[in-house]
């Protein structure tokens, strides 16, 4: 797995393909070793550059870590931006649309969905700038705000319940199924079944979510 690039331009000078390097070896590293077993020293090891030259780059292996997950999240944003135009039919028909897009996903972005754990148990936002963090979370809120928009359509065409907040409801949403994704795929032993038993529960999840909010 690998963060191909962190910008869209086509042509990267030398010192955006340093961070691109410094980002895929701390990936690697992060999914492979752990946070807490990761230090600045081997990061800068894996990415054959010396320690000061790292923190000419990032100034905390925190830092790394959400530009990672920002870039993970925009992944995700990108598959998203691409399939909304296609959607179709009421509100209600898009979200089953989308939950399928979401589920069909899944299993292509395991790693993707482990470093989002690492990142909510080991880092805290208010260790990383104010300016890293305000863009980390109109990423997120991006992310947010394609479920959003189908849950408000579905509330106006009358297709999906109206006494939902859409925020509030996609928030929840989002957050229920990466938590529950973040456990099957790292912890699923705990919970004494298969992982493609435990992988069921997130269609069932998905369903149980459409059941719901169903009009």
């Amino acid at each position: 797995m690998r963060v191909d690039e962190l910008y869209n331009d086509e042509k990267l000078d030398k010192r955006d393909m340093t961070r691109n390097r410094i980002v895929n070896a701390s990936l690697e590293l992060f999914l492979n070793e752990g946070f807490r077993d990761t230090t600045m020293a081997r990061i800068a090891k894996e990415s054959e550059i010396s320690r000061k030259t790292l923190y000419e780059y990032f100034k905390s292996k925190e830092e790394i870590t959400t530009i990672i997950d920002m870039c993970l999240i925009r992944e995700y944003n990108r598959i998203m931006e691409e399939a909304m135009p296609k959607l179709c039919g009421n509100g209600y028909n898009k979200l089953k649309q989308y939950f399928s897009i979401i589920d069909n996903n899944i299993d292509n972005f395991k790693d993707t969905i482990m470093f989002t754990g690492i990142y909510d148990y080991n880092v805290k936002t208010n260790e990383i700038n104010s300016s890293l963090r305000d863009e980390f979370y109109d990423t997120i809120k991006q992310a947010t705000g394609y479920l959003t928009e189908i849950l408000k359509q579905g509330i106006e065409d009358g297709s999906i319940k109206d006494y939902i907040d859409p925020h509030l409801t996609a928030n929840t949403i989002g957050d229920s199924w990466l938590s529950l994704a973040q456990r099957v795929f790292r912890r699923h032993k705990s919970l004494d079944m298969s992982e493609e038993e435990c992988r069921k529960m997130i269609t069932l999840q998905l369903s149980l979510f459409l059941e719901g909010l169903k009009a």
